[in-house]
């Protein structure tokens, strides 16, 4: 479909909630309330009805994708980006957005699916940020290297491995936090830039 909405810089300070179960326009207009600026959805679960809702309260969404399971290699690093970028495209979501892809609980050839994936979601006009979780393989520096990363989200797990360029996105403890009428629970994070003065690039309605 053609593109809905634009995308822009997230503004330094903005909190952030991200969750895999749907929100209803009650819980984005109750997220403006509490002072988030932004909410992370992920695409497996997004449906147009939902995006509208958000830009509807005036909360604009940061594309997430889940994490892998099973054994990683470059082969399902390429499809799994081909799934992204077609349910991307159902949504009207405009070329420039950032895409998390979550790089925690890897087994196999973690880092050659993520430079498979990121190299596709990049060349088909999105910009990978990568989520940085438990269990996941690499250094920081290995992960700094991956030449498509344009960003990179510190999870609130203990022990992640942090790139040379630092985080834009710090997740807060305590996770899948209950708030005050929101649905469903959530994680709340909060928005910033790396060293390199990088912030993730968010999907308004206009």
């Amino acid at each position: 479909m053609a593109p809905v909405g634009v995308a822009r810089v997230a503004p330094l300070f903005t909190k952030m909630v991200d969750c895999f179960g749907v929100l209803t326009l009650a819980d984005y207009q109750a997220l403006k309330g509490l002072g988030f600026g932004a909410a992370g959805r992920y695409l497996e679960t997004l449906k147009a009805a939902e995006r509208d809702d958000a830009f509807s309260a005036g909360v604009p969404l940061l594309l997430l994708s889940d994490a892998p399971i099973g054994t990683l290699s470059a082969t399902v690093g390429h499809s799994k980006a081909a799934s992204l970028l077609a349910l991307a495209s159902a949504l009207g979501a405009p070329k420039g957005l950032s895409l998390m892809t979550d790089f925690e609980a890897q087994s196999g050839d973690g880092l050659g699916y993520d430079a498979a994936l990121t190299g596709d979601l990049a060349q088909g006009g999105f910009v990978p940020l990568g989520y940085g979780g438990a269990g996941e393989q690499g250094t920081g520096h290995q992960l700094f290297e991956l030449p498509n990363v344009h960003l990179y989200w510190r999870g609130g797990s203990l022990g992640i491995p942090e790139p040379d360029c630092g985080f834009g996105i710090w997740q807060i403890p305590p996770l899948d936090q209950t708030l005050a009428g929101v649905g469903t629970r959530v994680d709340v994070s909060m928005i910033g830039a790396d060293t390199r003065g990088r912030s993730p690039i968010l999907w308004y309605p206009d």
